[in-house]
């Protein structure tokens, strides 16, 4: 608590230090008046201004008259030994001298007559006893009497000051204490039909903040007046007009704090009433049903408490901010004009918008039962459609996979129909500025929207076109996979090697459309592959082995059984083309891999290579392809040949 302290008087001192060492602002009535040369040159002394000088004498102009004037004057206070009695009035040729013993401190000439409308003697009694009295006072006031008598008014002050802060230390956390002894007593919860409003201990906490407050609030006044009271005794700070930037400063830091203060407690209570109003939903806040049909559930009551709360909040929000911002213009004199215009600019605004508002009633009632309306239509709908995907209602003709599509085709169309509707309606419809901006976004959206709407033209045609449904083995142009996703705008496929690739819909309807899908679990997807074998191997044993691949292959249907077909009879070899019926599109890689494992196999067991017949005729002192697993224990390769073949295979011996 000392340290505390400590620092807050640290606070005060240097607040002090830091204002008196700036040069505020003059009282206007000891300012000087800066007179345009018509009107004279002020005389000055202690910052005060005593008369002014209109004509110039000899080489002496005005200005520099009243100048040297003004400097006689100040030479004559710093003088230790003056004596005001010292000082003299004479009448000398034609002219008034004004005299400090043998010093002439200022001459009045019959032409500063004309510029007064007084005689000369008027005119230069005048002066003189203002001249007299002004140097009595200035010496009065910077004499070390009387420096010492304000020096000890300020200690006393400070003293007085000291003592009110340590009561304020003491005296308010004794009254917060006390307030918390009060919960249950004076502090009671508040209840509406045995709901608890607020807590009393939410009771104390708002009193607290509000006796915080009030502390703060003398805490700043003690401070003004210790500021003031110092600046305006001290002779050389007397003249610094700092009392409205001061009052204005403490002010501006006492309206922030409580702006700060109400914008937490708004927050605070914007967490508290929620949590609060969440926890009555089944009880407080119930279900509102008519005749068994519930018109707004707990939940939608919910939410739109949760909305009212924030609009609170955010009006609560600009209210505290529009009252700070114009409360803190106000407190500071260059800044009183700009108050009154944030009035203007905030006011003016906001009543066009209220009697916009109340003119637009009619008119948004109108709208609100359209929309109304209209919701509960696009909701029959969704309920509709629902009932018919589920197939609880048939409609003939009518595929189940259309659904989704059909009910985003005429949820649009009704709600553009209701925009359609709405549109006279709304304010400012008929204006040209209205009528200029909805040209302007449609030439916009025409524009921009060219692929867009050829995307949704190609994503209804092939929605009704049914050349795919999701989880489909499809290929569209080059890209092979699975239909993942199919939107008005572009249709994700989801390829073997789990790379998933948008396609715009007028892509997909340009392009040759491939579905593996289509009738496989029925009549069975057909996998081919071709083998070329040479005529030296017998095409029915060729037959034999491919057949008993395409068997032992995993996911390949029995029935129907594969067959070959000799698709070409060429100059070196026979083509063979293996049909094998699968159920499985979707592992379709997965099954070509292991058919071709397995007819590998089975041309290694049955001793038959699959490779160029020109290679194996050719075959000179060249092992087999046949991996040596396959192979019988004696097998040698053929030795190089020293002798040609004739065109039956039998030796040549012409070469001898």
């Amino acid at each position: 608590m000392h340290n505390k302290f400590l620092s807050f008087l640290k606070f005060s001192i240097i607040s002090f230090l830091l204002i008196t060492s700036l040069k505020g602002q003059e009282n206007p009535q000891h300012q000087p008046a800066q007179l345009p040369n018509l009107s004279g040159y002020p005389v000055v002394l202690d910052k005060d201004t005593l008369f002014h000088i209109y004509n110039g004498i000899g080489p002496f102009s005005a200005e520099k008259r009243a100048g040297e004037i003004s400097i006689g004057l100040k030479n004559l206070v710093e003088k230790d030994s003056l004596n005001v009695d010292s000082l003299s009035l004479e009448m000398q040729n034609g002219m008034a001298l004004i005299r400090d013993n043998n010093t002439i401190i200022m001459a009045i000439t019959p032409a500063d007559t004309l510029s007064n409308g007084k005689s000369l003697e008027i005119l230069s009694g005048e002066y003189f006893e203002l001249i007299k009295e002004k140097v009595e006072a200035t010496k009065s006031i910077y004499s070390q009497k009387t420096i010492i008598e304000k020096l000890i008014y300020i200690s006393i002050f400070f003293v007085g000051f000291i003592l009110l802060m340590w009561i304020n230390r003491l005296v308010f956390p004794r009254i917060y204490a006390a307030l918390e002894k009060l919960e249950g007593k004076v502090f009671k919860s508040f209840s509406i039909k045995k709901f608890e409003i607020l807590k009393g201990t939410n009771l104390i906490d708002i009193t607290t903040i509000i006796m915080k407050g009030l502390r703060l609030l003398i805490t700043l006044a003690a401070i003004y007046s210790l500021l003031v009271f110092t600046v305006t005794n001290l002779p050389w700070t007397r003249h610094w007009y700092i009392q409205p930037i001061l009052r204005g400063i403490l002010l501006f830091i006492f309206v922030t704090v409580v702006a700060s203060v109400l914008i937490k407690g708004v927050n605070v209570s914007y967490r508290y009433f929620t949590i609060k109003y969440r926890s009555w939903k089944g009880t407080l806040i119930k279900s509102f049903k008519v005749k068994s049909v519930e018109i707004l559930s707990e939940d939608k009551a919910v939410d739109m408490l949760d909305f009212a709360t924030k609009v609170i909040r955010i009006l609560l929000w600009l209210i505290i901010g529009y009252f700070y911002i114009t409360l803190v213009f106000s407190f500071f004199e260059f800044s009183r004009t700009w108050a009154s215009e944030l009035i203007y600019y905030i006011l003016n605004p906001l009543n066009t918008v209220v009697m916009s508002i109340i003119n637009f009633l009619p008119n948004l009632f109108f709208i609100i039962v359209i929309i109304t309306v209209f919701n509960y239509l696009i909701k029959f709908l969704k309920y509709f459609f629902n009932e018919v995907e589920k197939e609880n209602i048939k409609l003939p003709g009518f595929h189940v996979d259309w659904v989704p599509s059909t009910y985003k085709i005429v949820r649009f169309l009704i709600i553009v129909l209701a925009i359609i509707i709405i549109f006279p309606y709304l304010p400012g419809s008929d204006s040209e500025a209205f009528k200029g901006i909805s040209v302007f976004l449609g030439i916009l959206f025409s524009l921009g929207s060219t692929s867009a709407i050829s995307n949704i033209v190609a994503g209804t045609v092939l929605t009704y076109m049914r050349p795919f449904r999701l989880g489909d083995r499809v290929k569209i142009a080059d890209t092979v996979g699975d239909v993942v996703e199919k939107t008005l705008l572009v249709t994700r496929v989801r390829t073997v090697k789990n790379v998933e690739i948008s396609i715009p819909n007028s892509m997909v309807l340009g392009s040759h459309i491939v579905n593996y899908s289509t009738v496989a679990n029925e009549m069975g997807l057909i996998l081919h592959t071709t083998v070329t074998i040479g005529y030296d191997v017998p095409w029915k044993q060729v037959h034999e082995l491919l057949i008993s691949a395409a068997l032992e292959t995993d996911n390949i249907s029995k029935t129907p059984a594969p067959f070959v077909l000799q698709t070409s009879l060429d100059d070196f070899y026979v083509s063979y083309e293996l049909n094998a019926y699968t159920d499985q599109p979707g592992i379709m890689a997965k099954t070509y891999s292991m058919l071709h494992s397995k007819i590998q196999d089975k041309f290694n067991e049955g001793g038959v290579e699959i490779m160029s017949p020109h290679y194996g005729a050719m075959r000179d002192g060249n092992q087999t392809t046949i991996p040596s697993d396959y192979l019988p224990k004696e097998y040698q390769a053929p030795s190089f040949r020293l002798f040609g073949l004739d065109l039956f295979g039998n030796k040549n011996n012409d070469n001898k």
